[in-house]
């Protein structure tokens, strides 16, 4: 079975917004309602942590099992769905502390195009692998998934 690159990120300043929010909500239940108010707010938290992070990760995990029964290209299409979901809603990507409160380090738009690449590849599409994980590092150049698979793809093509 063939695994995704795996990048784990977090980023400080989102995992303070989260927090932030969370902290928010407690202070706002406990002063408004006590301690009934605060397990409230926490349980509110958690709820929409869930919910907005769901559609997110539908894409991904449909995409990974997809991927683990060997389907690339219908798995690169389904990472190409979510890329243009976010791609609709810039805002959810680029505020995700707080629409999803999610403190990732990586934009969904990076780990859906790199995805989308690494299917690509396995495929047997490396023109297209190569095509995404450029534009993936057009869009960040500092793409810790896109890089060395870049450099990968192209070592097959020096020689």
């Amino acid at each position: 079975m063939t695994k995704p690159l795996v990048a784990r990120t977090s980023s400080w300043w989102r995992l303070c917004s989260v927090l932030a929010v969370l902290f928010s909500l407690q202070g706002a239940g406990a002063y408004f309602a006590g301690l009934p108010g605060l397990v409230a707010a926490t349980m509110m938290y958690f709820v929409l942590k869930v919910l907005l992070q769901r559609r997110a990760k539908s894409f991904q995990k449909a995409g990974l099992r997809l991927m683990a029964e060997e389907r690339y290209r219908e798995a690169a299409a389904m990472f190409e769905a979510g890329y243009q979901y976010f791609s609709d809603r810039r805002w959810a990507d680029r505020y995700r502390a707080i629409s999803m409160l999610d403190y990732s380090g990586m934009d969904w738009r990076e780990i859906m195009l790199a995805n989308m690449a690494t299917n690509m590849a396995l495929a047997g599409d490396r023109e297209r692998a190569i095509q995404l994980y450029q534009q993936c590092l057009e869009l960040y150049p500092d793409s810790r998934l896109a890089k060395p698979a870049l450099r990968f793809l192209m070592a097959g093509t020096d020689g």
